[in-house]
């Protein structure tokens, strides 16, 4: 029963032979193998690869997700997915310049003509004088168009992060009939602010103040643009706002009497340059587009209707319908103080 050591090596050095050299010859195979297996398990995603680097930059177009592993099938439809909204947003982008472009068109074309014309020899003073005033209204009308073009691009570009405080709804609204009183006046327009007090409850929301008066500012100079007015018969612009403190909305309604929007163009009105048909109103066409914007920023849903549909002409009413805080205590302290006072 007894063994040598020499034989108990011998037999250690025989069984790490056995098992040790075809490991040295199975473990390349191994790896080869598995080599060659992800090489062809990736050749799909390399194939995706190449057509991607291969696509121009202006294709657009979803990514096949025939060809791809089924792993991967949902992160080229996310991909597809990303690609149309990316799509979407430069068509959109396309338009916006091309129709920015056109409308600048039109007053510089007519800055150009009646420069010329004021330059002709023989000019009386009259046509001097005539010619500088349409000069400045064609200056007008391009510096409003670029200021709303400026205003869209800011309300389409605050989209994400807005910031966002406590705001006095009845409190901006006021404050933009204030400044808009000396234009009613110029038109003899009867403008005037009827609802919820500043302070009251049910009047504060979350949302950007500037934004928010620009929404405001572009009812009300959509409504001063469009009501007719003269002394004997002067029209009417009421802008209000209406607190609902059980059902937690704010409402925001600016109304004038002027002729109304017809039922087949309620929709198209908030699309950007469009102008109602037999319209003499000054204007870009671009102020119900911010109103819009604006308000999907803010989560708010805009409505138009007749203002007094029984009457002729009806008039319209733009509805603004906000989701108002949960109560006063969440409005600024220095205000909750101070409506504390006051009641």
């Amino acid at each position: 029963m007894a063994e040598t050591r020499e034989k108990r090596s011998v037999l250690a050095t025989e069984i790490i032979k056995g098992v040790m050299l075809p490991q040295f010859v199975i473990l390349p195979l191994a790896v080869l193998l598995v080599w060659l297996a992800l090489a062809r398990g990736i050749q799909p995603l390399n194939q995706l690869e190449q057509r991607i680097r291969a696509r121009s930059p202006d294709d657009l177009s979803p990514l096949d997700d025939r060809t791809v592993p089924l792993e991967v099938a949902p992160l080229v439809s996310s991909v597809n997915d990303l690609l149309t909204r990316l799509g979407d947003s430069l068509a959109t982008q396309k338009r916006f310049l091309a129709d920015a472009a056109h409308q600048l068109k039109t007053p510089l074309a007519g800055l150009r003509m009646q420069a010329d014309l004021a330059q002709r020899e023989g000019t009386s003073t009259e046509d001097l004088k005539r010619s500088l005033q349409q000069i400045g209204r064609s200056s007008i009308r391009a510096t409003h168009t670029v200021n709303q073009l400026l205003a869209l691009a800011r309300a389409e570009g605050s989209g994400v992060g807005i910031a966002r405080i406590p705001c006095d709804l009845a409190k901006l609204t006021i404050e933009v009939v204030r400044d808009s009183v000396p234009r009613a006046l110029d038109k003899q327009i009867d403008l005037g602010y009827d609802g919820a007090q500043p302070g009251a409850p049910g009047v504060w929301m979350d949302g950007n103040p500037t934004l928010l008066k620009e929404l405001v500012r572009n009812l009300v100079d959509n409504a001063i643009n469009y009501t007719p007015s003269s002394p004997d018969k002067p029209g009417v612009v009421t802008a209000r706002v209406l607190a609902d403190t059980f059902g937690h909305v704010l409402l925001l309604q600016v109304e004038d009497s002027g002729p109304g929007v017809p039922e087949a163009e309620r929709e198209l009105v908030f699309q950007p340059f469009y102008r109602a048909l037999d319209s003499e109103a000054d204007g870009s066409g671009l102020g119900l587009s911010i109103v819009m914007e604006i308000a999907r920023q803010h989560g708010a849903e805009v409505t138009l209707e007749d203002a007094h549909p029984d009457q002729q002409p009806p008039g319209a009413r733009f509805s603004v319908r906000f989701a108002a805080r949960d109560s006063a205590q969440d409005m600024a302290p220095e205000v909750a103080r101070d409506v504390a006072a006051d009641s």
